[in-house]
């Protein structure tokens, strides 16, 4: 009888946890069976408990601001029952599949293709944001771009099994349940939101691991030339690091951190930077960089994207908390996500002595020139992020200027109705306290929260200067630290714009002169007319695969004095196209551009406003 009662128990026990086992999404991914450059997702079904089931893949996904559109990438979208029997599938828009008797659901299957390498679809996905498959060599697998989820039910755990080929490993912050090599990696989350916050590149290992206070950083390159080494990138942004860690006050709200790093040696590359995630970041950059100039990107990259820990992980919206990834609804506080953000990771390199205050002082008049020529300097910063998808896409880029200018304002007013004693990392503290990784805040509450944490007076700055378009008071906020800002100030710099437009020489890879209209001073003496065909620059080829190679070349070692050089073909009347070369030396210009000097002889209280700001750096 005992024997008898422990078998019932038993049963009842599996079938217990054999119930609960179902009650997740379980995919599985093989990189070694690619074809066709695609790869094939396979689902085993949590229970649906309707009739019908919407199967999506984003549409949007946070930290892109962007419409993506995965599910353009997705094709043989087939769902079975137990028995294999096919259900019935509709797609009812580029994202999502409505599947009938959904009650039967046991697996779905499709194929994926990558967004790096498929030009027939018509969509255009940034890549730190994309997927990338290349058999053999390297997987780049963003979460979101391979796995999706059914309405309603985004809240349930996943468990992700992917099959890598010999050699390779998988770089993320997820922790594989896998140990060693006893089989396929097994990655385990608690929902669809932590699965998508966590993306991965497999390829034969380069990486290092760091210990920054009480994280463990992994840092994951791949250099496809084995230009670059993880050890070198690791050894430029650890300072960064420990600077950031010190500046949160010696600990890290994290564990675990991954920094992902895919070194492109695309040719015609024209655009590149970084995803920021909860626990990681993932970087599409150019292997063309000289050493110096990845080093130097790397660190002012990886600073900003490393200060994510903070928000949105741990500060954060209901639109964020609750993302929908197919209809969106944004949020009206990217001054804080991002402008805040990018303002903590120059702030942290000033504290810590890793830049001067004179570095310090010319990337923020960079940022407020850029601010008042390239964007709209009276519109609403609030207005603008809630419309960001749309109706405001191209000022997007002004939370790196503005954004990151409304941080530095609000840190410095409150600095000074504190006496030195509060600034904006105090304030992140305090909001983390108050809200945390999985508490949101309502959108129309958090100016009036930050407000009862600190002074009226910034409820008026946030009316006047986010909420409104007024000018940030920066002559006024500069002032109070000694320091003197002229908004039409003069600059001396070597020219070294042309000020022409270029163009695709139509059916070709060649680029031509378009517009000279607005042609610079050197670009006048160098003789430069519309329809002249770039043959070479500095005698280096001049075409679409080559030209961010050559431009960059010339930005970074060409100086003042030193003799610039087109090769033309250009056409007199009716002849044919011959060859003309064009030189003109580069020389020193004076322009209109922001100013800050800090003064000569600053009073005692702008001094000591100034060390509270500048930290340990001020002694």
């Amino acid at each position: 009888m005992k024997t008898a009662n422990y078998l019932i128990l038993l049963g009842l026990l599996t079938v217990s946890l054999s119930g609960f086992a179902q009650k997740e999404y379980q995919f599985s991914l093989d990189l070694t069976q690619p074809k066709d450059d695609k790869l094939t997702v396979e689902l085993l079904t949590p229970p649906i408990k309707k009739k019908t089931a919407v199967y999506n893949l984003p549409k949007i996904v946070p930290g892109t601001y962007s419409i993506n559109n995965y599910g353009s990438y997705a094709s043989n979208f087939q769902a079975f029952d137990k028995k294999g029997n096919p259900l019935s599938v509709e797609r009812l828009e580029k994202n999502s599949w409505k599947i009938a008797k959904a009650k039967k659901l046991h697996r779905i299957s499709y194929q994926i293709d990558d967004t790096w390498d498929s030009p027939e679809i018509k969509e255009d996905v940034f890549e730190p944001s994309g997927t990338n498959i290349q058999e053999d060599t390297i997987f780049v697998l963003n979460s979101f771009g391979f796995f999706g989820y059914f309405s309603g039910m985004e809240k349930m755990p996943y468990r992700v099994s992917i099959t890598k080929p010999d050699g390779f490993y998988g770089s993320t912050a997820l922790v594989n349940q896998t140990k060693g090599n006893a089989g396929p990696d097994v990655y385990v989350t608690s929902d669809y939101h932590e699965l998508a916050d966590a993306p991965m590149m497999y390829n034969r290992p380069d990486t290092v691991w760091l210990k920054v206070g009480n994280a463990d950083i992994l840092v994951s390159v791949f250099s496809p030339n084995n230009k670059f080494a993880t050890k070198d990138l690791a050894a430029d942004i650890l300072p960064v690091l420990e600077a950031q860690k010190d500046y949160l006050g010696g600990t890290l709200p994290i564990d675990k951190y991954a920094f992902i790093i895919y070194m492109s040696d695309r040719k015609d590359l024209t655009r590149y930077g970084a995803l920021e995630h909860s626990l990681s970041s993932f970087y599409y950059l150019p292997e063309t960089f000289s050493a110096a100039q990845l080093s130097e990107t790397m660190k002012n990259v990886a600073a900003h994207e490393f200060f994510h820990i903070l928000t949105p992980l741990n500060i954060h919206s209901e639109q964020i908390g609750n993302f929908d990834y197919i209809q969106p609804q944004m949020s009206k506080h990217l001054w804080l996500y991002e402008g805040l953000t990018e303002y903590a990771a120059h702030h942290a390199q000033l504290q810590a002595g890793i830049i001067d205050l004179t570095t310090y002082l010319d990337r923020q008049t960079e940022k407020i020139e850029n601010a008042r020529t390239r964007y709209s300097d009276t519109l609403s910063f609030t207005l603008m992020s809630e419309n960001v998808l749309e109706t405001y896409k191209d000022e997007y880029a002004n939370v790196y200027e503005k954004g990151a200018l409304i941080g530095l304002s609000l840190d410095l007013k409150l600095r000074q109705l504190s006496g030195g004693s509060y600034g904006t990392k105090d304030l992140m503290k305090d909001l983390s306290k108050m809200y945390g990784k999985d508490k949101s805040f309502k959108d129309d509450e958090l100016f009036d929260q930050i407000t009862k944490l600190t002074y009226p007076e910034i409820r008026e700055f946030f009316r006047r200067h986010v909420e409104g378009g007024e000018p940030l008071p920066l002559k006024e906020l500069f002032a109070n630290i000694g320091i003197t800002f002229e908004a039409e100030g003069q600059k001396q710099e070597v020219e070294k714009a042309f000020g022409v437009n270029f163009a695709l020489v139509p059916g070709t890879k060649n680029i031509m002169i378009a517009n000279t209209s607005m042609a610079t001073d050197l670009g006048k003496r160098l003789g430069l007319q519309p329809m002249d065909e770039i043959v070479a620059i500095n005698d280096q080829p001049f075409t679409v695969e080559t030209y961010a190679t050559v431009l960059q070349s010339y930005d970074e070692e060409f100086k003042k004095g030193d003799v610039v050089s087109f090769t033309v073909k250009r056409k007199a009347a009716a002849d044919e196209a011959s060859e003309v070369k064009l030189t003109a030396d580069l020389r020193e210009t004076t322009i209109t551009f922001p100013t800050l000097e800090p003064v000569a002889s600053p009073t005692a209280k702008e001094l000591e406003l100034r060390k509270s700001w500048m930290g340990d750096s001020a002694r």
